[in-house]
């Protein structure tokens, strides 16, 4: 990936990459980032409290996430939500469904799913798309993933620290959430490929074009590629139930 390319992506989705930024002090080790942050804080157990905007405030609230060296990576499920009470962080960890910090939105990966496969524990940077949907970046997983990793030998997370900003983000994708949680608890997440692109990009046939000059099916799908053409698309920008587009 060239510095241009770079560049440009920090630029264009910065609201979901990086590290929490307003903060009244911090922590260091070697890989991560520990604030204590300011301002106002809430989340919402369920996606449907999120729908409604039932949301329950938090007083205190701190993040760990990546050092200052890893700030460049995009997605994944690296931050971390603590208050200090026990049975908060428990709820924070294993039942909260979003977290907001100011106008910051993490949604938490415990529980989503795709092809029958996870992410893991963690939060990763969300964005409102459509009218009820939030849109993410994190590490490509399900049946291609699973079936790459056994072809390479390589399995995600095994060399942590070592993955380079530019590595890191040729495993990134986006993803959707559009609905709630199943009977178990698990939330169903569409991976944003080909099929829903031509969705979203059906008023802006120039856009679309753009898109499929990458002739490489697994490249054009990555983040790098997808993002910036959603945001020229208009896809971030608020909708309603009376606007609400077509492929949600």
């Amino acid at each position: 990936m060239n510095k241009k390319t770079l560049l440009m992506l920090t630029l264009s989705v910065a609201t979901l990459s990086g590290a929490a930024s307003n903060h009244d002090s911090e922590t260091k080790n070697e890989d991560t980032l520990s604030v204590a942050l300011k301002g106002n804080f809430r989340y919402c157990n369920t996606y449907e409290q999120f729908v409604n905007k039932d949301w329950k405030k938090l007083d205190t609230l701190y993040c760990e996430g990546h050092s200052k060296s890893h700030q460049l990576w995009v997605g994944g499920n690296d931050f971390k939500f603590t208050t200090g009470d026990k049975n908060t962080d428990k709820a924070l960890k294993k039942d909260a469904f979003i977290v907001m910090v100011n106008d910051t939105m993490y949604i938490n990966c415990r529980n989503l799913r795709f092809e029958k496969t996870s992410f893991g524990s963690g939060y990763t940077k969300a964005k409102n798309v459509g009218a009820h949907s939030l849109l993410f970046v994190n590490t490509m997983i399900g049946k291609e993933a699973q079936s790459k990793q056994a072809m390479s030998g390589f399995m995600f997370g095994a060399i942590g620290g070592a993955i380079s900003a530019s590595q890191q983000m040729k495993q990134q994708v986006c993803y959707i959430v559009s609905s709630g949680a199943d009977a178990k608890g698990n939330v169903n997440i569409r991976l944003v490929n080909d099929e829903l692109v031509e969705k979203m990009l059906a008023k802006h046939e120039g856009l679309l074009k753009v898109y499929y000059s990458e002739r490489k099916k697994t490249k054009r799908q990555l983040a790098t590629h997808v993002l910036p053409l959603l945001e020229k698309a208009g896809i971030f920008e608020p909708k309603n139930e009376a606007n609400k587009p077509a492929w949600e």
